[in-house]
């Protein structure tokens, strides 16, 4: 996400990031809808897979082997398609 709003050129999210120190949701929520206006509704549903991994999977801990499965596919399609975008291939 971070890579893709540098490459995107996101300025005024970027510059609320430089200016916290830190990414917080707010800023990676408005990334990902800006994003997903220029590669399509897909990577919305990709993202929210991986959060929802990210954060009941391993901050929670509440997802079984099959839970994972189910959602592992998406975000393996955003982090292909982020590095096809930023390497431009």
């Amino acid at each position: 996400m971070k890579a893709l709003a540098f490459h995107f050129g996101l300025s005024d999210i970027l510059e609320k990031v430089e200016k916290r120190g830190r990414w917080t949701v707010a800023e990676l929520e408005k990334a990902v809808s800006r994003i997903s206006e220029k590669l399509g509704k897909w990577f919305r549903s990709s993202w929210d897979a991986a959060n929802y991994l990210h954060v009941c999977g391993f901050h929670e801990a509440k997802l079984d082997a099959e839970s994972v499965k189910e959602r592992v596919s998406d975000a393996e399609k955003m982090v292909s398609e982020a590095e096809k975008v930023v390497h431009g291939k």
